[in-house]
Order: structure tokens, then C-alpha cells, then sequence
């Protein structure tokens, strides 16, 4: 199981609804939910000026791409800028309702990210990303 992972969408009820199934399929046992990508910005910088041992990271980022302000391309990038620090122990997994094909191609290409799913998240793709060889020592 994955200690903390993060939920950025600007949905409550994909918020609440992602808390409810990464819990009950023991896939997390903390969810960190952002209804604003700046705010899980404002979280890093937080963190990035803690000692290691008192930082408290997550595993794994669920991102939404489509957001008001700032979106999930321009969280990536500012998070990529600012927080290499991170980028060994935290991965992110794109969760969208979009179906453009320039979206999964920047996925694809983003080296922190290591999937692109379909909103809503449920057990068939928690399950993919349970055999994923980058999360896998997390639930053997």
C-alpha cells in the first residue's frame, strides 16, 4: 500500500470520490487533496524547507489536466522547475476526461509522469497501476 499519495482536481466530488476508492481498494492509506494546483505548490515549497526526515511527500500525484488559473501541464512544470528534490520519490499519473491526443502524447513524454488514465478512477485501473514495475514493491 502506498503511505500518502495527492489528488489535484478542482472537483469536490472527484476529490471525495478518489479518497473513497483508493481507500477502500488499500491502495493509499492517506490522500492529500488539492482543489487548486497552486496550493499543492504552496504544500512543496512547505515541505522543501523541512529537514528529509520531517517532510511528509506523497508517492504518487493524481493530476487533473484541466483546471482554472494554473492546469495540470502548467503544475507539472513548475513543479519539475522547482522541486527536483522530489522528483526521485514522487511520480505522477495523469487522471482526465480529455481526449486529446496532444494530452497523452505530453504524458507520454513527461519524465515524471508514468500513466495517463480516464476519470473516474476506479478498480480496473487501480489494478493496472498496481502491476506497474514503478509502484509494484508497494503492494507485494
Amino acid at each position: 500500500m502506498i503511505q500518502t499519495a495527492m489528488c489535484i482536481d478542482d472537483d469536490p466530488i472527484v476529490l471525495m470520490l478518489n479518497d473513497l476508492i483508493l481507500k477502500e481498494q488499500s491502495f493509499c492509506g492517506n490522500l492529500m487533496k488539492y482543489d487548486k494546483a497552486e496550493l499543492a505548490l504552496d504544500y512543496f515549497e512547505e515541505q522543501s524547507s523541512l529537514s528529509k526526515e520531517a517532510q511528509i511527500l506523497p508517492s504518487l500525484i493524481f493530476l487533473d489536466i484541466n483546471m482554472p488559473v494554473m492546469d495540470g501541464w502548467e503544475f507539472l512544470e513548475a513543479f519539475s522547475n522547482k522541486f527536483k528534490e522530489f522528483h526521485e520519490t514522487i511520480r505522477v499519473i495523469i487522471l482526465s476526461s480529455s481526449v486529446n491526443p496532444a494530452d497523452l502524447e505530453m504524458a507520454e513524454n513527461h519524465p515524471l509522469v508514468i500513466g495517463f488514465m480516464p476519470k473516474p478512477l476506479g478498480e480496473p485501473e487501480l489494478a493496472i497501476l498496481k502491476s506497474n514495475p514503478l509502484l509494484q514493491h508497494y503492494f507485494s
